[in-house]
């Protein structure tokens, strides 16, 4: 322990490649001053290295901040030999030229303010009392010398606390096995308050890095239900997938991030003060990714890389099978009120009206929205998102077809326990296409052909009937006046706006019989203002349509776009609009089994219970 400044060490094992190769060690080193905690000076350290190899900065799968844009004086020290010297290749690639392997890459990091929308977890940030510090966005590795063990000594002001997942002894010693652990162990630094919890044979931590000054909430009766969540995901899973696993919390920042062995997630202490559950569903969500996305992931998906993702067609079982968990986890858990009683059968119903209420999801199939994913919808049709949605009722079918063919004994859990323990066999190779069909079928004891044929590679409907019919229900559907929460008639603003391209939105038609459809306007036309307002932003666009009002007076308003360079004004209607309405009633009869069966529903209970 140091004085001045507390040291984190992470001693690498040094690891020889081949009996007659030199030894090889890679050693990290990064500094937060007190007075500057918005730059982090990094080095590393090559011992016994190749004279050439390329330097990376990792390209996340889903989140990428493109930090190589904040890195400044990327040089060798001035102490390695004078030929040494870095050549940029690409943004995220560089080559190392180091004769006789052994040297000092040194460079800045400038950490970036958060944007006027807020913090998001998934992005560095600092301030006075800690920070946020996403490994890829750091430290930059060799993808020739990835799997090698790495050293890491952080020097911090001395106030700060530590938590990561990275294995710690109690004088903050430690390893990286190699650079993925590195990358995918992000580091929580600050006045932190932490508590643990055991489940299963796994050690649970929680850290909390609050506001200056932050609302006051019930911190047991939170923990408390982080471990109820973890206890219902083991009911799923059987264990863990690490020993260790840390929950890193952030107040007053959004969004979450998934990792090996820990979550990082956003939460706004002041709805805690209210509800200590407030944040529950989408901790739901982010934790059972540590299973699905994470161990149990589709081959090539977020693999160690500098270059752009490789697409997968199984995002509507990442992303979609992981929504209908973070539903039912949390009734397992007992973290939902269940009054009204039939408060499952409304989440359903809201689903399947937003699933009837826009076209794009039954004209794209989940798997094609899937392989769309970083695709623009401006751009690409297909690139609906739709994966989420389609994939949470997917998963509710799927279930119900399995319990009809094993007469109630498995379900969708013992797919995907089936899908975990493979994924522990496997040395950490994803699964590929059609492995997670085949896998189905062998709990079902069943062919499910024609359901993935239809319902996931082809375009739908979905069709629910499976799953509704063994409860006893039934769907009606038609369509009501949109309202707003007083019964006023709202203005049909069903457009959506592509902001991926800084002060330059554009629209997205996700319907051509909205308002805005009808009024000519295309997929990729460019927002430039709306009733003379200038859009450059979700706040400008949404300040520009929070006074519109259905009236005889302004039956419309002017809108202008540039389409191929051309500058042109639309008139869209300030209409009403009917929206879908799903309702879930008895069925002509009700057998006392679909009752029950209908009764462990609502309550989200397994196959198992």
């Amino acid at each position: 322990m140091r004085t001045a400044i507390q040291t984190l060490a992470l001693m690498a094992v040094i690891t020889t490649l081949g009996d007659r190769s030199p030894r090889v060690s890679i050693g990290y080193h990064l500094t937060i001053e007190p007075t500057h905690v918005t730059q982090a000076e990094l080095s590393i350290t090559f011992r016994g290295a190749p004279d050439t190899f390329p330097l990376a900065m990792r390209v996340h799968g889903e989140y990428d901040a493109q930090y190589w844009r904040y890195i400044e004086n990327l040089r060798i020290d001035s102490g390695s030999t004078p030929a040494a010297r870095i050549t940029r290749l690409d943004s995220t690639l560089w080559r190392v030229s180091l004769p006789h392997g052994s040297g000092v890459v040194r460079y800045r990091v400038v950490i970036q303010p958060p944007p006027s929308t807020g913090m998001r977890v998934w992005k560095p940030y600092a301030r006075a009392d800690g920070a946020m510090i996403n490994p890829p966005d750091f430290f930059l590795y060799s993808p020739e010398l990835a799997q090698l063990p790495v050293t890491l000594q952080l020097e911090i002001p001395p106030s700060w606390k530590v938590a990561t997942a990275l294995p710690l002894t109690s004088d903050h010693f430690g390893r990286a096995a190699d650079a993925l652990t590195l990358l995918d162990s992000p580091l929580l630094l600050g006045t932190l308050h932490n508590w643990s919890f055991s489940e299963a044979g796994t050690q649970y931590h929680v850290a909390y890095w609050p506001l200056p000054n932050g609302t006051a909430f019930d911190t047991l009766a939170f923990v408390d239900g982080l471990h109820r969540l973890a206890r219902a995901a083991i009911g799923v899973f059987g264990a863990a997938p690490t020993r260790d696993y840390l929950f890193q919390i952030e107040d007053g920042a959004g969004d979450a991030l998934e990792h090996r062995a820990s979550v990082t997630i956003g939460v706004n202490a002041a709805r805690l003060a209210r509800d200590p559950n407030d944040a529950m569903q989408e901790i739901a969500h982010e934790f059972f990714h540590a299973w699905n996305l994470v161990a149990i992931r589709p081959a090539g998906y977020n693999e160690l890389s500098y270059r752009a993702p490789r697409r997968t067609p199984s995002l509507w079982i990442g992303e979609g099978i992981t929504l209908y968990y973070a539903d039912v986890l949390r009734r397992r858990a007992g973290l939902v009120d269940t009054s009204p009683r039939n408060g499952r059968l409304e989440h359903l119903s809201r689903l399947l009206e937003r699933y009837y209420g826009l076209p794009m999801y039954r004209s794209v199939s989940p798997v094609r929205a899937s392989l769309a994913f970083g695709d623009s919808p401006a751009d690409n049709p297909e690139a609906t998102g739709g994966y989420y949605l389609q994939g949470e009722l997917l998963a509710g079918v799927l279930d119900a077809l399995v319990r009809d063919s094993t007469h109630e004994s498995k379900g969708l859990d013992d797919i995907m326990r089936a899908m975990f323990v493979r994924s522990l066999t496997s040395a950490g190779q994803g699964y590929a296409d059609g492995e997670f069909e085949r896998v189905a079928d062998s709990v079902c004891t069943c062919r499910l052909d024609e359901f993935f044929a239809r319902q996931v590679r082809g375009a739908g409907p979905i069709d629910v009937r499976p799953e509704l019919a063994r409860l006893g229900l039934r769907a009606v559907i038609d369509s009501i006046p949109a309202t707003d929460t007083l019964g006023n008639a709202i203005p049909d603003l069903r457009v959506g706006i592509d902001f991926t391209i800084p002060t330059a939105p554009r629209l997205v038609i996700q319907d051509s019989s909205t308002a805005w459809g009808g009024a000519g306007f295309r997929s990729g036309d460019q927002l430039l203002t709306i009733a003379g307002e200038p859009v450059q932003s979700f706040a400008d666009f949404r300040r520009a349509v929070s006074g519109l009002r259905i009236s005889e007076d302004a039956p419309t308003v002017p809108v202008e776009i540039e389409r191929r360079g051309q500058r042109m004004r639309f008139s869209v209607p300030v209409t009403a609009y009917r929206r879908a309405r799903v309702r879930l009633v008895d069925a002509a009869t009700v057998t006392s089994a679909e009752r029950a069966r209908r009764h462990a529903w609502l309550e989200g209970r397994s196959s198992r219970q």
